[in-house]
């Protein structure tokens, strides 16, 4: 059996530091009163480990909101960040947690990365998909933030961005040099066939 030697609420704060056989455990005030932990009370085997994973709940709780004070994080990105240094089932319902209370939110943030990888650094609609998916996006919320793009003519968007990288004059004369171009035009994200087209139009003009 184990003695609850104190409980210390803290004013104004949902977190309370529980004296243990000695040791110091700060969990929620709604853990306490779920476990029923009272001064000069005494828990069983099962009681304490209970209290010790409260106690790690709410370090992983402070750790995720660390976390993002550093940036915005998709659920999974926050998720990974934390099991290194919690369990992984605990990481998962942190993160998870986080969602539902709209912490971290997926969809704002894949339509506010979107946004910036389209509108100012005019990146193609496969590269956009290519990196909202690796920071952890769903497919669904990817293709809902890139709905508003999908429709719109890629033409003039291929222009600028040859405009910035190659030189044009070089595209029409030196088919070496167009392939660079075309391979580096797919790798910046522009569907092959808009890329041809393009590609066509400045070698013809």
């Amino acid at each position: 059996m184990y003695r609850i030697n104190a409980i210390r609420r803290a004013e104004g704060s949902n977190e309370v530091t529980v004296i243990c056989e000695g040791e110091s455990f700060r969990i929620t005030a709604h853990d306490v009163d779920t476990l029923g932990l009272e001064e000069d009370g005494v828990i069983d085997e099962s009681e304490y480990a209970s209290l010790c994973e409260s106690r790690e709940r709410l370090a992983c709780i402070q750790k995720a909101f660390t976390h993002l004070e550093y940036g915005d994080l998709s659920e999974r990105q926050l998720r990974d960040k934390l099991r290194k240094k919690f369990p992984a089932e605990l990481s998962a319902e942190v993160a998870s947690l986080f969602a539902e209370r709209g912490y971290v939110d997926d969809a704002r943030l894949a339509e506010r990365y979107a946004e910036t990888f389209y509108e100012y650094k005019n990146m193609g609609l496969g590269r956009i998909r290519e990196q909202l998916y690796r920071r952890g996006i769903s497919r669904e919320n990817i293709e809902n933030a890139l709905a508003k793009y999908a429709e719109e003519d890629q033409y003039e968007r291929i222009r600028e961005y040859i405009a910035k990288k190659y030189d044009g004059e070089r595209i029409a004369s030196d088919e070496k040099y167009r392939r660079k171009v075309y391979s580096g035009l797919l790798r910046a994200g522009f569907s092959s066939s808009d890329v041809s087209d393009v590609l066509r139009n400045i070698e013809s003009e």
